[in-house]
């Protein structure tokens, strides 16, 4: 069985987990516009609009337990609720937020194959997540991350609209951190080959890196232009089995002519996981 190693890319405690404290969302309400008109008053106008838009501060809770689910699913993260453990030394990082707004708007229209407007509603939030030095305090990342309306987000109710930008927040948040903090591997060993492809591969990562079945890789060929790095995809992995600490197996599940010719030309490459 043929071994290649492929130039190391990245130390492998740059793979290690990372134990985040999840804080605060600070929510400032908008203070809004002052009025003559009497509560009852406002309120019927409200409903009689074409539009109207309410801020929405009682969902701050259902949007920090998104917050929670998306970094639950970041590969590399260990998440701690820190409302209800203190940080401690085996802490990375601190995340705390700010919500910049959270609302819901109220609009009549006439939806698809309908003759009569409709109340319909669609939510809008704006998060702001700070990634901190629990050492220091120091900011090391700093992420907005927004939903807004599409042609997709009218619901007939507030509730249903809500949870639908709640849902797909969780999803932006999710894959923004799998994203900038990533596996790196290396291949230790070749595994089955079948002719001119490549169908097997081991790689330098394992059980201690809290890597899990069915992670995917993609594989880089490492170039050169003008003194920039420059990247070609040439195929993608899949994790089948944790084989130890620091090995597991992969099945090739893409590019696997080209992946092989890499090796066989001993090129370099980078191997990153991805969703």
């Amino acid at each position: 069985m043929a071994l290649f190693i492929a130039l190391p890319m990245t130390a492998q405690d740059e793979n290690s987990l990372k134990n985040v404290s999840v804080g605060e969302l600070s929510y400032t309400i908008k203070e809004e516009p002052k009025t003559n008109l009497g509560t009852v008053v406002g309120a019927v106008l409200d409903v009689l609009a074409e539009q109207s838009t309410t801020e929405q501060p009682g969902y701050v809770d259902a949007l920090r337990a998104s917050v929670i689910a998306a970094l639950g699913n970041v590969r590399r993260f260990v998440i701690t609720d820190a409302l209800q453990v203190e940080p401690n030394a085996d802490t990375n990082i601190l995340l705390d937020g700010v919500v910049n707004y959270f609302s819901t708007t109220r609009e009549l229209r006439t939806p698809y194959g309908k003759k009569d407007k409709i109340p319909q509603f669609y939510a809008q939030i704006s998060l702001t997540l700070n990634l901190k030095d629990p050492a220091t305090g120091t900011v090391i990342n700093s992420q907005m991350f927004e939903v807004n309306r599409t042609g997709w987000s009218w619901y007939n109710s507030s509730d249903t609209a809500i949870k639908e930008a709640l849902e797909g927040l969780r999803k932006k948040v999710e894959k923004y951190y799998n994203t900038a903090y990533p596996y790196t591997a290396n291949i230790l060993e070749r595994g089955v080959e079948k002719k001119d492809k490549q169908k097997e591969l081991y790689i330098d990562l394992g059980a201690i890196h809290g890597l899990k079945e069915g992670t995917h890789f993609t594989v880089y060929i490492l170039g050169s232009i003008g003194g920039k790095e420059t990247r070609k995809q040439i195929g993608r992995l899949k994790v089948t089995s944790i084989e130890g600490d620091e090995v597991s197996l992969c099945k090739v599940s893409s590019g696997g002519k080209d992946i092989k010719a890499a090796l066989d030309a001993q090129q370099r490459l980078l191997i990153i996981s991805t969703d």
